[in-house]
């Protein structure tokens, strides 16, 4: 795809939330037209009217493939084409995987994993229709090494990398690029959610990035072609390193808990005094 994306469209899942809604931005700055889908569509339209393009709203309930392709076609219809899919939409519901309830085991996988993979089926046609195009997954650091309380979540983004290697591979005589985005922490509704339910310690190690990172690495990642970046880039290399090392896991995943779980602290002491302004 051309480094210049003026003009091309791309359909956002999980617009609503913090990260999707700084890809929008960012992607209307370099004049990408915008088609957005969120299951919370009141906050998609609210967030409308500060794009210089007007988008193309949605509901889109991910866990639904009925909704994924009317979704598709819906966006076919409005702007003839789709250029770009930024599968983002993403949960975690933490806790200890033999506290896991079925239902959250189910909705996570249903929205982290089979969402994007449905998404992705439904887009290709209409994008091997036009000039090619990029497929970007909004992943996680979690979907390169481990987070205790997270099993599910870190099982949906290890399954996700996976998918995203093997379409770049399968798509690449299509004209079509898959690449994904691997963020640590983000300072989002998530990670607020994380700190007051129950979440991974080893979440809170570092400092949180702020959305509008993740969106720079998402715009990069298409006119760079890089398969996968990591938000900070400084966290590759250690993950990559330990990845290879599976038995170094229990030991350093200990002593790294123990050093997140004060930082955590440090961070739910933070959100108190913001909840008392």
């Amino acid at each position: 795809m051309a480094c210049n994306l003026a003009g091309k469209t791309a359909l956002i899942t999980g617009a609503a939330g913090g990260i999707g809604s700084a890809i929008a931005e960012l992607f209307d700055e370099k004049g990408i037209r915008l088609a957005l889908t969120d299951i919370d569509v009141t906050q998609l339209k609210e967030h409308a009217g500060k794009y210089r393009q007007e988008p193309f709203v949605g509901k889109c309930d991910i866990t639904s493939r009925k909704d994924i392709i009317a979704t598709v076609e819906k966006v076919k219809d409005h702007f003839g084409h789709i250029d770009i899919l930024v599968n983002n939409a993403g949960i975690i519901i933490p806790s200890l995987y033999e506290d896991a309830q079925y239902d959250d085991i189910d909705k996570q996988v249903a929205v982290n994993l089979l969402g994007p993979m449905y998404m992705t089926r439904a887009a290709l046609p209409v994008m091997k229709d036009g000039e090619g195009g990029a497929i970007i997954t909004v992943s996680s650091l979690a979907g390169i090494v481990p987070e205790t309380r997270s099993a599910v979540y870190v099982a949906t983004k290890f399954a996700l990398r996976g998918f995203n290697l093997t379409i770049n591979i399968e798509l690449k005589e299509r004209g079509i690029f898959a690449g994904a985005v691997f963020p640590d922490s983000v300072n989002t509704p998530m990670l607020r959610y994380e700190a007051t339910h129950g979440g991974s310690p080893l979440t809170f190690l570092g400092l949180p990035q702020q959305p509008e990172q993740v969106a720079e690495a998402v715009y990069r990642a298409i006119v760079k072609k890089k398969i996968e970046l990591y938000v900070p880039y400084s966290t590759a290399f250690f993950s990559k390193i330990l990845a290879c090392m599976p038995w170094i896991f229990p030991p350093v995943w200990r002593m790294l808990e123990r050093s997140g779980e004060k930082k955590k602290k440090k961070f739910q002491e933070k959100l108190e005094k913001e909840d008392m302004l």
